[in-house]
């Protein structure tokens, strides 16, 4: 099983504080059955200027840091692999190499929506971000948004036929259950991520999402999800 959304690199973003704390967030996730997790650091393109190469430099110090700990302990943990969670501005559309943001080996790139309700705008520069570049997106922990994103505006987002990623924790959620049941039946919702930052702030919950998913939503989704994991771990493999 996979991760596809964490902030596992240490000193990098909002996520892990330390090496030190990185290596236990892997070990708990290698605990809950985790075997790949994709270290997916905040990326966000604030004008013209933002500096994809600075971002790549310094995720790669943080990257080296963490393997050169996990090396020297001897440590048999998940595989981690490189990518960003990529949100979608107006400057983003204007950057040069966007394609750089992707999961490493892949055209898959995680995209983090606007906290507030979508217009119709978002989704046009969505759909013209990834057609211009040739990316699959995987749309971000769709269950954060159910709080301020209506229905209607759930069937905008999934009419483009983009894949989805849920946060493991949403098995603890009643209204984001309710409200994705559509698309976590139709296939469209089919990877899971912690989004982990740490131990005080959001922890991996792949324990609690593997007792309670089967009753949730059923095993139809189950096997959907170990398929684009096994076909992703595939892809990250090359």
């Amino acid at each position: 099983m996979i991760d596809t959304h964490s902030h596992i690199l240490p000193e990098l973003d909002d996520g892990s504080k330390s090496v030190d704390e990185s290596i236990n967030m892997l070990k708990v996730l290698k605990e809950q059955g985790i075997t790949h997790v994709i270290a997916t650091p905040h990326f966000k393109m604030t004008d013209s200027k933002t500096s994809i190469d600075d971002f790549l430099v310094k995720r790669e110090e943080s990257y080296q840091k963490l393997i050169k700990e996990i090396e020297k302990q001897g440590l048999d943990l998940p595989k981690i692999s490189l990518g960003a969670e990529v949100l979608l501005t107006m400057d983003l559309i204007e950057a040069n190499d966007i394609n750089r943001l992707c999961i490493e080996n892949t055209d898959i790139m995680l995209i983090e929506l606007p906290y507030y309700e979508w217009q119709s705008w978002i989704f046009r520069m969505l759909y013209n971000l990834c057609d211009d570049n040739f990316i699959e997106p995987i749309i971000a922990h769709v269950d954060r948004y159910v709080d301020f994103i209506s229905g209607d505006i759930y069937e905008q987002l999934f009419s483009l036929g983009y894949k989805a990623q849920v946060n493991a924790e949403f098995v603890d959620k009643k209204a984001a259950y309710k409200k994705l049941k559509k698309w976590l039946k139709s296939g469209q919702i089919c990877y899971v991520g912690s989004d982990a930052h740490g131990f005080d702030f959001r922890p991996p919950t792949f324990d609690n999402y593997f007792k309670k998913i089967k009753k949730i939503a059923g095993d139809s989704f189950i096997k959907n999800v170990e398929e684009h994991s096994a076909k992703l771990i595939k892809k990250l493999e090359k």
